[in-house]
């Protein structure tokens, strides 16, 4: 694929065009899956969250995009549109991965009643009104199961109705793709016009014991991932008390705080999934591999593959 150093790119949805395939970016966060998208050729239009200190990121690494602070529910299509100033139809991608709290295997997993879990149904009134070339939809694994699955082909149903467009689903391990960590999520690819060559990519990578056999890629490590960040921005030692600190020195590699929950990170494996949180908490960062603290915001950054350069503005600290 092209990157976004092109100033034409053979888009990724299938033609060639003269600019960048575009994004709408919807529950965008801090801007991981829009990043991730760039660097795969496309270029985010329009991002919205409902948290400013996640809008006051996105402006500072998207600064050509169009940036809303706003719920989902609060959004048209249409204004989306005028915003841009595009027609139904012309947009290439809509991507975004709803609040899964609702889905996870460490919520209440209360799913479609909870309201975080019904914002899934805005997102799909949005695809509606754009009417993009594709979508791409991100969630936990979890989703697939609560309910013994009965939620998610219910979830799936609804975009098949709602939308008309064919869909792809896989779970993918962040570990298999060259991320120094083990994240399981769901995907949906949605197409507007049906492919039936599409395929979700190989893995490329595989624990070290079997990378071999598989013609593959030892899975990266917290070790590659932490090494060189002297001078990184973000990247602010939490200060502990000697209550926490001495409680931490207790933890083995591998091991688990009992009182917080976090785990100690292990330096010749990928880290366990990295768990951001938000302004209402939620957040469960790791124990540092050697040192007695929590992981800084750089470290998180490096174990979820953001480059160095992608600066994440508000607090500097978990």
């Amino acid at each position: 694929m092209a990157t976004t150093s092109s100033a034409v790119c053979e888009s990724p949805l299938g033609s060639s065009t003269e600019t960048l395939p575009s994004v709408v970016s919807l529950f965008s966060g801090a801007g991981g899956l829009d990043k991730g998208l760039e660097l795969a050729g496309f270029k985010t239009l329009f991002a919205t969250d409902l948290h400013p200190e996640n809008c006051e990121t996105l402006k500072k690494n998207f600064p050509d995009a169009e940036v809303v602070a706003r719920s989902i529910t609060d959004l048209s299509g249409r204004e989306i549109l005028k915003k841009l100033n595009r027609t139904v139809g012309e947009i290439d991608l809509v991507a975004g991965g709803p609040p899964c709290q609702a889905f996870s295997i460490l919520g209440k997993r209360r799913s479609l009643e909870d309201p975080r879990g019904a914002l899934v149904f805005e997102f799909a009134r949005i695809i509606k009104e754009l009417k993009p070339r594709a979508f791409l939809f991100e969630n936990v694994k979890g989703l697939t199961s609560v309910n013994d699955g009965r939620d998610w082909k219910e979830l799936l149903k609804y975009f098949r109705e709602q939308t008309g467009y064919e869909l792809h689903t896989e779970v993918l391990n962040a570990a298999d793709f060259g991320v120094p960590q083990f994240r399981e999520r769901v995907f949906v690819v949605g197409l507007r016009e049906p492919n039936r060559n599409f395929e979700f990519p190989n893995a490329t990578h595989a624990p070290s014991s079997k990378a071999v056999l598989l013609g593959l890629q030892s899975h990266l490590t917290v070790r590659h991932a932490l090494r060189d960040l002297q001078g990184q921005p973000n990247h602010d030692k939490r200060i502990h008390g000697e209550r926490v600190a001495s409680r931490y020195a207790k933890i083995s590699p591998g091991g688990r705080d009992r009182t917080d929950h976090t785990d100690r990170l292990e330096w010749d494996k990928p880290s366990g999934t990295v768990l951001v949180g938000s302004s209402a908490g939620g957040g469960r960062p790791h124990i540092h591999p050697k040192e007695h603290r929590h992981i800084t915001v750089r470290e998180g950054a490096r174990l979820q593959s953001f480059p160095d350069s992608f600066v994440f503005m508000g607090t500097n600290t978990w």
